[in-house]
């Protein structure tokens, strides 16, 4: 959902500008999901990796009127994105941009006493070294919080086969380009091996089903979902994983899902709080 990061070797989603136009929409819908639980209130200074086109450095901003956000990315493409659609905080002095190789992050031990990081453990080769560059970083008692996809969690209700074998095809592609579509059930163990301790777990789980009855509130809901798994299809195409016939299929069962009130549709991702 976010950038390449430490070493991956591809990146399920594209670079396009509607793909970044995408990346700030999901942010924005995410947001009480990902945002609610976290608390930077004790911290000044935090470091953000992964930071794609800045959607979640802006809103974190906006909920922590204080903080400052060094941020950084693999991709320039990203970066030179950022700077565009942050360029009042940029401005303000409350948020860096830096470009980062994947490997060694360029700060000093104990420069931050927090870090965040969203949907990007999911494309990096070597998570557990990136959490250990966190937390070299980070002065003793930072707090970092790390949310992460957990696709496996999804669960849909009448079957959808389209739609599950469109997932499988997916998640298949991100593992064989060095990702990890079921990263966010490992944060627990990959935090203790990163050093972190006091280590809290959250799961995450947007959620429609019958209770959910506003037509737009169910629009919006799988419009997004719909908007998220199709933001791979070119590349699936292009490599004739898929066909046009299975993305038809696809949209009409969400559809589907949409329009029938007895449907649900649960998606389980996961967050972690940690301490140095």
């Amino acid at each position: 959902m976010s950038t390449t990061q430490h070493g991956s070797s591809g990146y399920i989603h594209s670079y396009t500008r509607d793909e970044q136009d995408r990346l700030i929409r999901q942010a924005q819908f995410l947001e009480p999901y990902v945002h609610d639980s976290i608390d930077f209130a004790g911290c000044r200074h935090i470091l953000e990796v992964g930071c794609g086109v800045g959607a979640q450095t802006k809103l974190l901003l906006q909920r922590w009127p204080y903080l400052k956000i060094t941020s950084t990315d693999i991709s320039e493409i990203q970066i030179a994105r950022a700077r565009e659609f942050l360029a009042p905080e940029l401005a303000a002095g409350r948020v860096a941009l830096h470009s980062y190789d994947g490997n060694r992050l360029p700060f000093d031990d104990g420069s931050f006493d927090g870090a965040f990081v969203c949907f990007v453990l999911e494309h990096a080769a070597n998570p557990a070294a990136l959490l250990s560059e966190l937390n070299r970083v980070m002065i003793k008692a930072g707090v970092i919080y790390c949310t992460e996809v957990f696709n496996t969690g999804l669960y849909i209700h009448p079957s959808c086969p389209a739609i599950h074998h469109y997932w499988e095809i997916f998640n298949r592609c991100q593992r064989e380009l060095g990702g990890d579509p079921d990263i966010g059930i490992k944060l627990c163990n990959l935090a203790v091996q990163a050093g972190f301790a006091d280590i809290n777990q959250r799961i995450i789980a947007p959620q429609l089903d019958s209770r959910m009855t506003d037509r737009r509130q169910r629009e919006e809901f799988i419009h997004y979902w719909a908007e998220l798994f199709l933001s791979a299809a070119s590349m699936l195409l292009d490599e004739q994983r898929v066909t046009i016939d299975l993305i038809k299929s696809l949209k009409l069962e969400f559809e589907q899902i949409k329009n029938n009130m007895d449907s649900i549709f649960v998606y389980l991702g996961m967050q972690i709080k940690a301490i140095k």
